[in-house]
């Protein structure tokens, strides 16, 4: 398994928590995730965890011109998706807690 197979289970928690700081529209978002190492193939890989956000109505959708005259649309994280957040890094952490503990050589830590 590759790091990009990782992240994208970890995608949905990472946009989210990006949103949380501020709002922010796809390419943003991906560049965001680039400062942090979290390489996508392509700002197409960040849309479909964006659709499924909005489906789930974890988060906001408003489209706002640019100084060019194009419409952004804007991703803005919602109560509901606050409460997700906090749920879903919750169970990371207890995951993230119970492989630690598997990974575990001769009760020493990694």
């Amino acid at each position: 398994m590759n790091k990009t197979s990782l992240l994208k289970g970890h995608l949905e928690m990472c946009v989210l928590s990006i949103l949380k700081k501020q709002k922010s529209y796809g390419y943003e978002i991906m560049k965001e995730l680039e400062k942090y190492n979290l390489k996508l193939k392509g700002v197409s890989s960040i849309y479909p965890i964006l659709t499924k956000l909005k489906e789930q109505q974890w988060v906001d959708v408003s489209s706002e011109i640019t100084d060019s005259g194009k419409a952004r649309i804007y991703y803005t994280i919602n109560q509901h998706g606050e409460k997700h957040l906090e749920k879903i890094i919750g169970d990371w952490i207890e995951l993230q807690s119970n492989i630690k503990a598997l990974l575990t050589i001769n009760e020493g830590e990694l």
